[in-house]
């Protein structure tokens, strides 16, 4: 179609969307328009005062201007050229706005930035048609049809006697999935969710009667396809306007809200559940918790609060990173799920930390039978990131009403049990007893002891000789850490080392003893002490700590101790845990010029092969296989077999443990290079290692040597 003579004023103050509203509208004269004229106005005042002299087929209208904004401008343009169609220009894409704006007057509503030269004709002529059918429209619900169809919401008319809806727009339509025919025979009822609809009837019932005049409410709406939606629906009457008032429609807007409700629904569930794992938090496990409590109560039943701790856990998460960790626990809440009855709850309460309520138990030992088969179930390995890990869980439990009826309380009460089980070596379930309650005390002050041990100057080092097996001289010492307790006496590493692992404060001790040898050895070498390797146990906490290596050349650098008199001593399950980390790691130890032995051998899952891609240069067989060695065949063939492979690669290998003279003929037999035990020397203090090593470097009971 084309317009001839089309007059345009654009109220518009920014000059860069005047220049483009322009080239746009010249883009389509050149074929829709003949002779169109633009005139600009830069604000409402200057707009106001061109429509006083001159009249425009439309106006462009730009909402946001120097002295006006909103739809409080659109007013007043209406208010002077109510017969002026008028298209509303704006950078918001606000369906609301734009019925709002279309309500009071607008024919259009274009949002800055998406206006192309077709859309811009079309919001010409489509507006300038539309107020001419406007203009012509005498009744009242023809005016308000229009409004109607136009309308960017959901809109419909019904019947009040029989809710059949009269009249649905498009977006209705889009919104239900049904065409307007088959709106058109349906009610209110029928596509009302069946759970919704007796409160929907109770507050339309209102609004028939008087009672009131509108009414708003969220109701889930029954889609052409089977599934609900949430809407928004805004209802009122249209009544006669004779005195009887009585009611001739019913009106309706309706808003699609179920991505709201959807939203909503996610922030509950993430108040609620854990997101990791999608079990309850420690919050619903309460609310839970107390309605069992109830339930028990009622029933004259028993229940069990739970408390799961799962052991080393933060190895997992060191050595294979926090995905893998992620990973894991998610694996573990599967497992103890299957382990479970339906009737009874898990939640994760943070960490590697899950509780369990065992609910409905006649007596209390039904809960060991769920307890010792969640233990079994963690005795199949992990496969995590391609790797299998053995990961085992400490389990503490407390029954409801035998050990107390305070909730707060069965939960301390199972956490007791938990770290008793952690105690008495793991990979087990504990049940509360009030000796435990005695003993977690205990164990919390020396907790609170150790972490003061270092400050207080209580932690010292003893020093226990390695001799060559075949001269009888001390060739090496291992710095052996103990706590000299202001209560309980001297105490070996076997007595807190275990907790101090547990806290995380094992890494504070390592690097104590890091120091502290490396001084010591800085101070013998000064004294003129004959020099000997001084060798150092790392936990795995520290090994796998970040820097490691920088922090053990800063020590060294400090103290001028040369690298090769520092051996540091890993576990063999350590340095399989993870072998490309063990692998970088003794690179930069091996390039700083540390000596690298491997403690317990044999006691973990690796084999020599496997070790000979490590820098190492000492092999320590643990004690358990020299014990015996003197009659049992079978431990005397592994030290063989170690012995001649090591001898192979290079390594040194060491015996540790060794106490008497059978043992010591027998390990000179097959070429044992070092041995370290009772029958050389006892651990020493610094004062005695002293004496030792200016005796010949021969301990007064190391006869045999």
């Amino acid at each position: 179609m084309v317009i001839a003579g089309l007059k345009v004023l654009l109220i518009e103050d920014n000059a860069a969307d005047a220049e483009l509203i322009d080239m746009l509208l010249s883009e389509a004269g050149r074929e829709q328009f003949l002779n169109y004229t633009l005139k600009r106005a830069e604000s409402l005042a200057d707009g106001v005062r061109a429509l006083g002299r001159e009249s425009f087929s439309v106006v462009l209208l730009d909402l946001g201007l120097p002295d006006s904004s909103g739809l409080e401008t659109l007013l007043r343009i209406e208010e002077r050229a109510h017969h002026i169609p008028v298209i509303a220009l704006t950078g918001l894409a606000d369906e609301e706005f734009a019925a709002r704006a279309i309500s009071i007057g607008a024919q259009d509503y274009l949002v800055k930035g998406k206006i192309t030269g077709d859309s811009l004709y079309r919001s010409v002529l489509y507006s300038i048609e539309r107020k001419k059918s406007e203009l012509l429209l005498e009744d009242s619900e023809e005016r308000f049809r229009a409004f109607f169809e136009l309308s960017g919401m959901g809109a419909l008319q019904a019947d009040p006697s029989t809710g059949r809806f009269v009249m649905v727009n498009r977006s209705f339509c889009e919104l239900t999935g049904y065409s307007r025919d088959e709106l058109l025979s349906l009610s209110f009822r029928e596509i009302t969710h069946p759970d919704d609809w007796p409160e929907d009837l109770s507050e339309y019932g209102k609004l028939l009667c008087g009672k009131m005049e509108q009414y708003d409410r969220e109701v889930r709406y029954l889609h052409k396809q089977g599934h609900a939606i949430w809407v928004h629906v805004s209802r009122t009457l249209l009544r006669k306007a004779d005195g009887h008032r009585e009611p001739i429609r019913v009106l309706g807007i309706v808003h699609d809200i179920t991505d709201r409700k959807r939203m909503e629904q996610e922030i509950i569930e993430m108040a609620h559940h854990d997101a990791l794992t999608g079990l309850p938090n420690r919050r619903l496990f309460i609310e839970l918790a107390q309605i069992e409590m109830a339930q028990a109560n009622r029933n004259n039943k028993k229940m069990a609060f739970v408390f799961l701790d799962l052991d080393r856990f933060k190895e997992v998460n060191d050595t294979f990173g926090h995905e893998a960790g992620d990973q894991l626990l998610k694996e573990v809440a599967l497992r103890i799920k299957k382990s479970l009855r339906k009737s009874d709850t898990i939640a994760r309460i943070g960490g590697d930390e899950f509780n369990i309520i065992i609910a409905d138990l006649a007596r209390a030992e039904g809960s060991a039978e769920i307890a010792r088969k969640i233990v079994e179930s963690f005795r199949a390995p992990f496969l995590i990131a391609g790797h299998e890990l053995h990961v085992t869980a400490s389990i503490g439990l407390s029954v409801y009403p035998d050990d107390d009826q305070d909730m707060e309380t069965l939960f301390r009460y199972a956490d007791i049990a938990m770290y008793h089980a952690k105690e008495t070596g793991k990979n087990n379930f504990q049940f509360y007893n009030p000796s435990i309650n005695v003993h977690s005390a205990q164990r919390i002050k020396m907790e609170s002891g150790l972490r003061q041990a270092i400050a207080n100057g209580e932690l010292l080092l003893y020093y226990q000789p390695l001799a060559d097996i075949r001269t009888g001289k001390m060739v090496c010492a291992e710095a052996l850490v103990r706590w000299n307790h202001p209560e309980m006496g001297l105490l070996e590493p076997k007595d807190f080392i275990p907790m101090a692992e547990e806290t995380g404060f094992i890494t504070t001790i390592d690097e104590w003893v890091l120091e502290a040898v490396c001084r010591q050895a800085k101070l013998w070498r000064q004294a003129g002490l004959p020099p000997v390797c001084l060798t150092v146990n790392l936990s795995s906490r520290i090994f796998q700590k970040t820097g490691f290596a920088s922090s053990i050349s800063r020590v060294l650098q400090e103290t001028g101790l040369p690298p090769g008199i520092l051996y540091l001593e890993i576990t063999e399950t350590l340095a399989m845990e993870n072998i490309q980390l063990t692998a970088s790691q003794l690179a930069q130890l091996s390039e700083l010029g540390v000596q690298i032995s491997i403690d317990d051998f044999g006691t973990g899952y690796s084999s020599l092969n496997y070790l000979k891609r490590l820098p190492i240069g000492r092999l320590k067989i643990d004690r358990s296989f020299i014990k015996d060695i003197a009659t049992d065949p079978d431990d005397r063939a592994i030290i063989n077999a170690v012995v001649a492979m090591a001898h192979n690669m290079k390594m040194k290998v060491i015996a540790e443990g060794v106490e008497t003279e059978s043992q010591l003929d027998f390990l000179r037999q097959v070429g044992c290079d070092e041995m370290q035990g009772f029958l050389y020397s006892r651990p020493l203090t610094a004062e005695k290692f002293v004496e030792l090593a200016g005796n010949g470097n021969k301990a007064d009971c190391g006869a045999g040597l």
